[in-house]
C-alpha cells in the first residue's frame, strides 16, 4: 500500500513478509498452490489425506518402490497412488502448474527438458486399496487414472474383516483410519491381533490420535513418529508383524517400555 502497489487476491505471484520484533523479511512464494496438490485428485471422500504427509508415511515406514502396499480404509486412495508413482519413478506436481514459471527468470525450454528426463519405469507389484464405501473406492479408481498409474493399482469395495493378503510377496500395510470416539478395550485387542494374524511377514504403519495405541494392542512398535496431522496431535506407528507376539493381557506393560525412541 505504501508503494502504490495493486493488491490482486488471484495473483500468480505472492510476496510475502515475516516481521519479527526489529526484523522484517520478505520472500516470494515459488509453489502457488500448496505442494500436496499434485493436480490429478478431483475426487475426494471425507478428511482427505494430503499427498505430502502420504509420501512422509512411506518414507518413514522404509518403503523403496519394491514391495506391494495395501491400504485397507484407502478413501481417495492417496496412500495407494503415492506408493504407486513413486515405485514408477514419476515426479509429484507433473500434472500442475508452478507459480516460479511467471517470474522473469524462469527458463521454459530448460524446465522442460527437466520434466521429460525422468523415464518412468513399469512396477513389477500393484499396490491394493480398499475401503467399505463404494462411491470412495470409485473416487480412488478415478484419480489413479488421472495420475497415470491405473495399471498396477487395483481397488475394491471391502470390509477390512474381509480382507487378505494377495499373492504374492509381503509388504506394507498402511492405514489412516478415521478419528472418532476410543473403540472399547477388547475391540482394540480384537482390531490388533487381526492384523497379527491375517498379515503375517507384513509391516503395520497406522495413523493414530491414540497414543496409546500399543499398550491397547498389545504390540510393540519397531519405531513412533510423533507428528500433527492438520490440528490434530497423532503418532505414527510401524509394527513388524513378522516378529510380533500377543503380550498377555494381566500383564500389560506401561506405554514407555512399549516405544523405541525415533532416531530421527
Amino acid at each position: 500500500e505504501e508503494l502504490g502497489a495493486p493488491l490482486s487476491a488471484d495473483a500468480e505471484l505472492t510476496i510475502k513478509a515475516r516481521i519479527e520484533d526489529d526484523l522484517c523479511t520478505l520472500s516470494i512464494d515459488t509453489s502457488g498452490e500448496a505442494l500436496h496438490k499434485r493436480g490429478y485428485k478431483q475426487g475426494i471422500g471425507k478428511a482427505p489425506l494430503r499427498e505430502t504427509m502420504a509420501a512422509l508415511f512411506l518414507r518413514a515406514c522404509g518403503f523403496s518402490g519394491t514391495e506391494p502396499v495395501l491400504d485397507p480404509m484407502c478413501g481417495s486412495g492417496t496412500l495407494v497412488i503415492e506408493a504407486a508413482e513413486i515405485a514408477a519413478g514419476l515426479n509429484p506436481g507433473r500434472h500442475r502448474h508452478f507459480a516460479f514459471e511467471q517470474l522473469v527468470t524462469f527458463d521454459a525450454a530448460a524446465w522442460q527438458q527437466m520434466k521429460a528426463a525422468s523415464a518412468a519405469i513399469v512396477p513389477a507389484i500393484s499396490f491394493f486399496g480398499s475401503d467399505r464405501d463404494a462411491g470412495a473406492v470409485r473416487l480412488a479408481g478415478e484419480n489413479a487414472r488421472r495420475a497415470g498409474v491405473a495399471a498396477f493399482t487395483r481397488f475394491e469395495c471391502q470390509a477390512v474383516s474381509a480382507l487378505l493378503p494377495p499373492e504374492g510377496p509381503a509388504g506394507l500395510v498402511i492405514v489412516n483410519p478415521p478419528y472418532g470416539e476410543r473403540i472399547e478395550s477388547s475391540g482394540d485387542v480384537l482390531q490388533g491381533r487381526s492384523y497379527r494374524d491375517r498379515w503375517p511377514g507384513y509391516t503395520l504403519c497406522i495413523l493414530s490420535a491414540q497414543e496409546d495405541l500399543p499398550s491397547l494392542w498389545r504390540m510393540k512398535p519397531k519405531r513412533r513418529v510423533p507428528l500433527m496431522n492438520g490440528a490434530i496431535p497423532c503418532r505414527f506407528f510401524i509394527f513388524p508383524l513378522y516378529q510380533q507376539k500377543a503380550l498377555p493381557l494381566a500383564a500389560e506393560p506401561p506405554l514407555s517400555e512399549l516405544t523405541e525412541p525415533s532416531k530421527h
